[in-house]
């Protein structure tokens, strides 16, 4: 559904046939924003019934890597997920004040790699480069995210934020093998370089975690929040309609 879509009528981002659980039973009617234009991230969220706006973040993920340390890499994605979602949350308010959303949900997902945060390649060689470290090795893929919905209080918004740690084994991959999946291009868009749901599997050994945070988005740990947020009714969308 498009963001222009969406202001015409009321939202219709819960499908019918979603379980009828606290939180979707929330939800349904509302505003969902996914401020991200990332297929996998829609394709998962789709899978368990909810279709949201899409509304692409405009935040340049720019936060410096060296204000992370081992300790808090994950950080990093909560705060760029964190950044994404406000930005869309305050454009949308300003943009449709007739319609703002009333959930926006924005992710971001980083790979670790002795301690270096690896995020999509520049190029082929800079892939190539990623995924010859990491054969025969493992990474860990940290997803952050970040959820607003609206309040009555300043600043007229509360975030909440949850991530993610999978560790991924990658195999000791014939040089021959790793170079045929970087001409692939399949890597590209990809943090780390590689999609675990394509041909990206043929290099990795076995998972520990959630496979979902692998492909992007940790759809457990997000429901969890959610349902938590319903239960303790800090998720409180009556009443915020303008």
């Amino acid at each position: 559904m498009s963001a222009a879509g969406a202001v015409e009528g009321q939202s219709n981002c819960i499908a019918t046939d979603a379980l009828k659980t606290p939180v979707f039973t929330r939800l349904t009617g509302k505003r969902i924003v996914l401020a991200s234009g990332s297929p996998r991230r829609l394709d998962l969220l789709a899978s368990v019934g909810v279709h949201p706006d899409v509304v692409p973040s405009r935040f340049q993920e720019d936060l410096a890597k060296s204000d992370f340390h081992e300790d808090t890499l994950y950080e990093y994605p909560v705060d760029t997920a964190t950044h994404k979602a406000k930005e869309v949350y305050e454009r949308l308010v300003r943009e449709t004040p007739e319609h703002p959303p009333d959930l926006v949900i924005a992710a971001d997902t980083v790979i670790v790699f002795q301690n270096e945060i690896l995020e999509k390649p520049k190029d082929k060689r800079d892939n190539l480069r990623m995924l010859a470290d990491m054969a025969g090795h493992t990474c860990q893929v940290i997803t952050g995210v970040a959820l607003i919905h609206p309040i009555l209080q300043a600043p007229g918004y509360k975030v909440h934020t949850v991530f993610e740690r999978t560790r991924v084994h990658f195999a000791d991959t014939p040089y021959e093998l790793l170079h045929a999946y970087v001409d692939s291009g399949e890597g590209l868009d990809r943090a780390g370089g590689f999609a675990i749901q394509g041909r990206g599997a043929l290099l990795i050994q076995s998972v520990e975690g959630d496979y979902n945070n692998v492909v992007g988005f940790p759809l457990y740990s997000v429901f969890s929040l959610l349902h938590d947020l319903v239960e303790n009714e800090e998720l409180d969308l009556e009443g915020t309609d303008l």
